[in-house]
């Protein structure tokens, strides 16, 4: 007995070896980049208010108003140094007994950061804290 192939079973064959590479191709490569991407965001913003904070607190505490910038300042650079992200301080208030110092941390966040490929845009944003003397 011979068996005969039907004429639509004759058209279909080949089709997976375009189906994967788009499908890979399509779907899983920007799900992918998205699932890179997003924790990077909350991550940045949680080291800016560490880092606020942190300043914040050695600003507040110094014996003198130059010596808290000084420190303030060295702790933002380490956190930039060790995080590999550009952080600026800027610091507000009078420097007094009884008195709100507050620092100002701000961050650049690239709006896609893929790992081996690079990052395109970037956005910033911006944590404070204050801290009485």
């Amino acid at each position: 007995m011979t068996t005969v192939a039907s004429p639509v079973a004759a058209r279909d064959r080949g089709t997976v070896a375009l189906e994967l590479p788009l499908a890979v191709g399509l779907l899983l490569l920007p799900v992918a980049v998205i699932v890179m991407t997003i924790p990077q965001w909350p991550e940045a913003k949680t080291v800016a208010h560490s880092a606020a904070n942190e300043a914040a607190a050695l600003y507040a505490t110094a014996p003198s108003a130059e010596s808290g910038i000084e420190a303030a300042t060295a702790s933002v650079t380490a956190t930039e140094q060790n995080y590999g992200r550009r952080l600026s301080a800027t610091f507000d208030g009078e420097w007094c007994r009884g008195c709100i110092v507050t620092v100002t941390v701000t961050i650049d966040i690239p709006a896609i950061d893929v790992p081996f490929v690079g990052s395109t845009g970037t956005f910033s944003y911006t944590a404070t804290s204050a801290a009485r003397v």
